[in-house]
């Protein structure tokens, strides 16, 4: 479990380089997130300062270098300054997913992917892979984090924040529709609300076209409206959904955590032959997560499920 007291040290360190950077040279705080981040890897102070920032800078660096931080702690810690750097532009938090959904799907995909202990774990809308490194960091697996975004400042931060957890580079910067030839184990995404346009439903887009990047038998476990289903075009999706995919369940969250319309968690399974079909499809939902023992309960309910339809608790 992550240190409170760990995650604010770093939190301080990279918040002080932005400020210093933001007073001296007016550098945007999200970008001086970036340059914070890529100074806590090498121990140097950003050069563009003065001798006093630096001194500054340098003091808090060497402090951190005594001491070693988990995965969790770092990823806090960036997620924090991110929230920051957000509201100082006045764009909204919407763009990252809570912790609790991060680790309810880490939960879900401990259960899907049963024995399997290395997996490629895919988000094709990774945003700042907030999302992506909270599973990646929380799965008691060793796991591979891809990230695809189209946006060129939310690609910048998901990279720092690879860099400091010392994952690979697995960040592209590009449209998710031009993205193929990986084999991922799962898919997980947090859909934004959309309209269809054109007749096109731009989550049904999604999942129709990153249906080749994933293995067979491979699982979707993505956050979607609760319109999904409802939208222009949804009759025919789900003809074309029942020949990709299984659906394997759908686990409604807590409206209290949504302004507007609240979302659910979708598990889809990619077909093939030798994939196994399912009699009962898993429908479960969360209460608020701040009455632990009512959640507690749901998820016994959940893995009753697991336990009773034993092929996806091993994992396909």
């Amino acid at each position: 479990m992550a240190n409170q007291k760990n995650v604010e040290q770093i939190y301080d360190c990279i918040d002080e380089t932005c400020m210093l950077l933001y007073e001296e040279l007016k550098t945007p705080y999200l970008q001086g997130l970036t340059m914070a981040c890529n100074a806590i890897i090498s121990g140097i102070a950003p050069e563009e300062l003065s001798l006093d920032a630096r001194t500054k800078i340098e003091s808090a660096l060497g402090a951190l270098n005594e001491k070693e931080f988990d995965k969790e702690e770092t990823r806090k810690a960036i997620q924090l300054a991110i929230l920051k750097g957000f509201k100082h532009i006045r764009r909204t938090n919407e763009d990252i997913t809570p912790d609790t959904i991060g680790l309810l799907i880490t939960f879900l995909l401990e259960k899907l992917m049963g024995e399997h202990s290395n997996l490629v774990l895919f988000d094709p809308l990774a945003g700042t892979a907030n999302l992506l490194l909270t599973v990646a960091n929380n799965l008691e697996k060793t796991v591979t984090p891809v990230g695809v975004d189209n946006n060129p400042e939310s690609c910048q931060l998901a990279l720092a924040m690879f860099d400091m957890l010392d994952y690979e580079e697995g960040v592209f910067f590009q449209d998710t529709f031009t993205f193929r030839n990986l084999i991922a184990d799962a898919i997980t995404t947090d859909f934004p609300f959309s309209k269809s346009i054109d007749g096109k439903y731009f989550p049904y887009e999604v999942l129709k076209y990153h249906h080749r990047n994933l293995r067979t038998g491979g699982y979707v476990v993505a956050v979607i409206p609760d319109d999904f289903f409802e939208v222009a075009g949804a009759d025919e999706f789900r003809t074309i959904i029942k020949e990709l995919y299984n659906i394997i369940g759908l686990v409604k969250l807590p409206d209290t955590m949504f302004k507007g319309l609240g979302k659910s968690i979708l598990i889809l399974q990619k077909n093939g032959e030798d994939v196994p079909k399912i009699e009962k499809v898993l429908m479960a939902e969360i209460p608020s997560f701040q009455d632990p023992a009512a959640v507690n309960n749901a998820l016994m309910r959940i893995n009753n499920w697991f336990q009773e339809n034993s092929e996806h608790k091993r994992g396909a």
